[in-house]
């Protein structure tokens, strides 16, 4: 058995699969298995992946009809037989070290959950590069037992910029043993964190790596109507909820105070999200009205927190039913965002 399972989800990525699983086999650690998921794609992900099998033994390919990050993610895990996991995704790749780092700190530190920080990249060549700032990574820490609930949960709760992706993340592949019951409540959005949430409520040693291994594509903006993206931000809200009421009663109310900026936060990217569908104006302004009766929406702009972080125009709006004045923020928030699409795709591919 091999020390590390490292799990691609590949879907429709035949432009960035050659960098990144080039980036995972020239690792300087070599005792890994690497696990590629087709998730049904229509280009020729699948036959680089067949390729790239045929050239190294390492690696297992498991093709599969479309389902989604998710149940792609599982599929990795249930064929992972590694006592460490690691996923990367398809359009980013890694430094040549991170798998030996990762380990090595995760060894001798016994943590369940190693966590570097990541390159934010943009176009294929990294005309653009910058590591993440945040105070998680001003120097290497070691979380254990509670703090790793008041320190870390904790900021999954609040916005804080604790990175909640799944990837540039060394796990303990036991911590996936019954887990999931959050994050199969989620079409799409918020996967990567609800996830986490689990597995770091679970985890009773965290370790914090402030070098940057893992190179993050930014852009990629799509313009693609997700029809279930309302949806997903208050069953995250409401799952939000259940995690405060059961672990962080102590500090119940600053809790709420995070998840009720963050949804009203997402309100807005709903709102233009709207603006990427084919429906009619008089439809579009039927569905804000449903999300302004929605009973956590409410609930939010109750919240004294809110008051503080958002103009009271943008409140009182929800508040007041004011379908006119969210169906133009909407509409502006997606003209606005138009000429950023445009520069990301563009550099995107230099």
């Amino acid at each position: 058995m091999c020390k590390v399972s490292v799990i691609v989800p590949i879907y429709n990525a035949e432009r960035y699969i050659n960098k990144c699983i080039k980036s995972i086999l020239g690792q300087t650690f070599t005792d890994f298995e690497l696990i590629l998921v087709n998730d049904g794609s229509t280009d020729k992900s699948l036959n680089l992946c067949l390729a790239f099998k045929g050239q190294d033994h390492r690696i297992t390919v498991i093709d599969k009809q479309n389902e989604g990050s998710v149940r792609t993610r599982n599929k990795g895990l249930a064929a992972a037989r590694s006592e460490y996991v690691l996923f990367v995704d398809v359009d980013d790749w890694i430094a040549v070290d991170m798998i030996e780092v990762l380990y090595n700190h995760a060894i001798r530190d016994h943590a369940d959950i190693t966590v570097c920080n990541r390159y934010k990249v943009l176009g294929r060549n990294s005309l653009i590069k910058r590591s993440g700032k945040s105070k998680y990574f001003d120097e290497p820490k070691l979380y254990i037992g509670g703090e790793v609930r008041t320190e870390l949960v904790t900021a999954y709760l609040f916005g804080h910029p604790f990175p909640s992706a799944l990837s540039a993340k060394l796990y303990k592949r036991e911590l996936f043993a019954n887990t999931g019951k959050y994050v199969e409540r989620i079409h799409f959005l918020g996967d990567d964190l609800f996830y986490n949430i689990e597995l770091f409520l679970k985890a009773e040693r965290v370790k914090i790596i402030p070098t940057p291994l893992y190179y993050y594509r930014i852009g990629g903006f799509s313009s693609k109507y997700m029809p279930y993206l309302f949806e997903d931000a208050v069953n995250g809200y409401e799952i939000q909820k259940e995690v405060i009421e059961k672990y962080f009663l102590d500090s119940r109310d600053e809790q709420y105070i995070g998840i009720s900026l963050m949804l009203l936060n997402t309100l807005k990217t709903c709102l233009k999200n709207l603006f990427s569908s084919n429906m009619s104006e008089l439809n579009i302004k039927k569905m804000i009205e449903s999300y302004v009766e929605n009973y956590n929406v409410n609930e939010c702009i109750k919240n004294s927190g809110s008051h503080s972080y958002f103009p009271d125009s943008y409140l009182q709006a929800i508040e007041h039913k004011d379908i006119e004045y969210l169906f133009k923020l909407g509409r502006n928030e997606y003209i606005k965002g138009i000429p950023k699409k445009y520069l990301y795709d563009v550099i995107g591919y230099l």
